[in-house]
């Protein structure tokens, strides 16, 4: 279902590809196997045979899966639930001894399974701490509650990018210095070797700062971050939302930096030009605009369009993870065209022309020739 501003609300997908010919897990929107467009579909949503990992029956589940104002985790009193993916569930909580107000993300009790464990829902805190960016945030503490992982992270006051978008007129400027502050993250990102993979308007969180302040972020959820050179626990699976998925995330192909600058050109169509640039109701046929259709150009959506600004997302957007740029690349294309759209300011000469010497006239105003070789004559007897 398409959500504001066009954009779809993520879910983990588990493929069967020829890697990964046995992958079977939890499939929200779609499963696939081998087909056209190398996969296929096999059923829809609720229509899904979803062969979901199940915790063991004999377990007795002695504690609710939804906490309330009141209960405890470990040293944290729970004030409030603060939102929910599809890996968990966050709530606002606060230190028993110390009193630290913090954000406590619990894992979803039907997700934990063979393929996805304690320590890989845990491994975000040191994802996080890789990254170690002042733009994502902190995680501080771990643990389990009923046998679920928990994070315990830094609190934030503001509101996601999408909600920010709904409810505020963000001008071309201003959204131009959020899409550079997200770059500046990811910079950061794969520097450290990680990619996000699953950016989207809702991951990314835009903080409460006084009016006319620069916009500040955070880049939330780290929790399906590919660590180049690790084992990748989300192998075989479109880790992220199908609205900004890359083509080859859907061909489960390796995952690399670039994946993470098709997602940015996703929401820079969304901030810039209010839509992203493919939206289907089906999500076969929204896979396949990812992995054929050419993107619309922006300037069809937003005319002042600087032409620079222009060729870099649709250059994100390109099907060949090769032939798109770099962060880097991405920051320089929003900088020029933020100095293209930017008002000249006017200088203490500005608008003052200059004004033209007047030819010389004889005594009746005529315009008198002159006389050069008087003139030096003149010039030779006063030296002399």
């Amino acid at each position: 279902m398409l959500g504001r501003h066009g954009w779809r609300r993520g879910a983990l997908v588990r493929v069967r590809t020829r890697r990964d010919p046995a992958g079977v897990g939890e499939a929200p929107a779609v499963r696939f196997v081998h087909g056209v467009l190398d996969m296929a579909v096999v059923s829809f949503e609720s229509r899904c045979e979803v062969e979901a990992p199940r915790l063991d029956k004999r377990r007795r589940r002695s504690k609710p899966a939804t906490l309330t104002p009141g209960d405890r985790i470990g040293a944290w009193r729970v004030e409030g639930e603060l939102g929910r993916g599809g890996m968990g569930t966050v709530y606002a909580v606060t230190h028993n001894g110390f009193g630290k107000r913090a954000a406590l993300k619990l894992c979803h009790r039907n997700v934990l399974g063979p393929e996805f464990t304690i320590d890989t829902f845990l491994r975000e805190a040191r994802v996080v701490h890789l990254v170690n960016h002042p733009s994502v945030p902190d995680v501080f503490a771990t643990g389990t509650y009923d046998g679920r992982p928990y994070l315990a992270m830094e609190r934030l006051h503001g509101t996601t990018l999408g909600d920010y978008l709904e409810h505020h007129e963000v001008t071309k400027l201003h959204a131009l210095d959020i899409l550079f502050e997200i770059c500046r993250v990811l910079a950061a990102a794969h520097g450290a070797g990680v990619v996000h993979r699953d950016l989207k308007l809702d991951n990314v969180f835009v903080l409460d700062t006084p009016a006319g302040s620069p916009p500040q972020i955070k880049l939330l959820d780290w929790g399906v971050a590919r660590v180049v050179g690790e084992h990748d626990p989300m192998a075989g699976m479109i880790a992220g939302t199908l609205t900004y998925v890359a083509p080859e995330q859907i061909r489960a192909d390796d995952v690399t930096p670039a994946g993470d600058i098709y997602a940015l050109g996703v929401l820079a169509f969304q901030v810039l030009c209010g839509v992203p640039p493919f939206t289907h109701p089906n999500d076969l046929e929204l896979i396949r605009m990812h992995i054929q259709a050419p993107p619309p150009r922006p300037s069809s959506l937003w005319a002042e369009l600087p032409g620079g600004l222009e060729l870099v997302m649709l250059a994100m957007l390109a099907k060949d993870p090769r032939q798109r740029p770099t962060v880097d690349d991405v920051m320089h294309g929003i900088v020029a065209a933020r100095r293209d759209l930017v008002p000249r300011k006017p200088t203490l000469l500005s608008g003052v022309r200059a004004v033209p010497k007047a030819p010389p006239v004889d005594v009746f105003g005529r315009s008198a020739p002159i006389d050069l070789g008087a003139i030096i004559a003149s010039l030779a007897a006063l030296v002399g």
